[in-house]
């Protein structure tokens, strides 16, 4: 039992070295002001929590609003509207964030995607200057219709 508490001891610790060390790389990206580092990947758990404590927020002070007008309007709003609200816009905060973060990560992999064109672009380049000083022989895979088709023919080169 004793190895279990400390592992669990360890792993909580851990998770709060991670949690502080991404805390603080929160706080570089800030000072960030060209915006070369994307910093929204990282923020999306932070930015759905704060989104979904206001969805609730809002849900929960027009509840009370309806029960200030009526004992009727809140148990309807309290039973009926505020948890199809909740779970509309807790949906839709998700959805919307879910697609800026797919945005995000096309550009991140297209950024890569260039970066390895670039590299290979490099290599390709290097290759070809070296073929183009070995003594290689030229072939010709197809034959031009003009030498291919006899002199008299209306296919061949100029006819008189």
């Amino acid at each position: 039992m004793d190895k279990n508490a400390e592992q669990a001891d360890a792993a909580a610790g851990n998770g709060w070295r991670t949690l502080r060390e991404e805390g603080v790389g929160v706080l570089r990206n800030l000072g960030d002001v060209q915006l070369r580092t994307i910093m929204t990947t990282t923020m999306a758990p932070a930015i759905y929590v704060f989104l979904s404590a206001g969805i609730v927020a809002i849900n929960l002070f027009l509840t009370i609003q309806a029960f200030q007008l009526s004992l009727v309007s809140g148990l309807s709003w309290l039973l009926l509207i505020m948890p199809i609200g909740t779970v509309v816009g807790l949906i839709a905060v998700r959805v919307i964030l879910e697609s800026l973060l797919s945005l995000f990560r096309i550009v991140l992999l297209m950024e890569t995607l260039m970066e390895q064109l670039h590299t290979l672009r490099g290599q390709t380049e290097s290759i070809a200057e070296r073929v183009e000083d070995l003594p290689l022989p030229r072939i010709q895979f197809w034959r031009s219709r003009r030498r291919a088709a006899p002199e008299g023919s209306a296919e061949g080169g100029d006819t008189k």
